[in-house]
């Protein structure tokens, strides 16, 4: 029996997270995520989201996204198109079902000027950074439609019970203050200059993080600084830029200070912050390479591996 492949509507919203849940068992939503993160989204496209259907029943869905909205430095991104999660339930695999949700797509998409399309990488609204590596039959399904393998990232996860300030970190804080370097919590008078720094060292991404957590009124609680003897900022780092107490990032620190320790001692301190507040692990969803290294000296571990894809469908 040939599915029937239709725009999404409200109606589908609980069949839709069924099959989702069903079918991306390392990705569940509840209703008011899918809410938040997609239908409320400011580039939420109705006609980019394929529900696959046989007698009105959902049985496969596929949704992307194309700027209608700037999104800070980068602006609308016009050549660009992501496909941010495709799901068919276990029973109607390998029946070409995937297959038409995935042409549909590509085919809205490139109708709206998309040359580029990348896989679930959205910004800022993004489930994960590629495909987990478990997903092996989305791998070779993506593959198959010559979608292009561009590098590894992974998601990262710290246990806090055990965690205790080194000593070789008390004692570099304690160096580090000697010589006017101080790690403190975030207070209102650095507003302008952590915005600043963050948008000329970082981008406005990083800028809009903190931002939020200002207007949220949880900066002093969310953020560290590194400041020197003038009060101007060496380094940064927060949390919870999702509502999660445990969610880290973004952190870093100045260009021309960052073989010198204090990230290290940014980071531990911020560990301590969060333990004494009781938070029991710490977690981000996006890293890899030398980032992932350096988390890894400091007990981080690995928690899901991600293919990064993306697919040039005009020039």
């Amino acid at each position: 029996m040939n599915a029937q492949i239709k725009s999404f509507k409200m109606e589908d919203i609980a069949d839709v997270i069924k099959c989702w849940n069903n079918n991306l068992p390392y990705d569940l939503i509840n209703e008011q995520r899918f809410i938040d993160s997609i239908l409320l989204d400011d580039n939420f496209d109705s006609e980019l989201f394929k529900v696959a259907k046989i007698n009105e029943k959902v049985i496969g869905f596929g949704f992307g996204i194309k700027r209608k909205i700037p999104y800070l430095e980068r602006g609308l991104e016009e050549e660009r198109g992501w496909i941010n999660m495709l799901a068919v339930d276990l029973e109607h695999q390998r029946q070409g079902i995937g297959t038409k949700i995935l042409k549909e797509l590509e085919a809205e998409l490139i109708n709206k000027g998309t040359k580029e399309i990348t896989l679930c990488a959205y910004s800022p609204n993004y489930f994960t950074p590629g495909i987990d590596i478990r997903y092996d039959k989305a791998i070779k399904f993506f593959e198959k439609y010559n979608y292009l393998y561009s590098n590894n990232s992974v998601s990262m996860q710290r246990d806090l019970w055990d965690y205790s300030i080194s000593k070789e970190t008390i004692e570099k804080r304690n160096q580090l203050a000697k010589e006017g370097i101080r790690i403190l919590r975030y207070e209102k008078k650095y507003m302008l200059v952590l915005l600043d720094f963050l948008s000329k060292e970082f981008g406005s991404g990083w800028k809009r993080n903190a931002l939020m957590a200002m207007q949220r009124h949880e900066a002093e609680d969310t953020i560290l600084l590194c400041v020197n003897q003038k009060d101007q900022i060496l380094g940064f780092c927060m949390r919870k830029i999702d509502g999660n107490e445990g969610r880290f990032g973004p952190f870093g620190v100045h260009e021309s200070l960052r073989s010198k320790g204090l990230g290290s001692i940014l980071f531990e301190t911020m560990m301590y912050e969060m333990k004494a507040r009781q938070i029991p692990y710490l977690y981000f969803l996006w890293t890899g390479g030398a980032a992932q290294k350096f988390y890894e000296r400091h007990q981080v571990n690995v928690y899901r591996e991600y293919r990064l894809y993306r697919k040039v469908v005009a020039s």
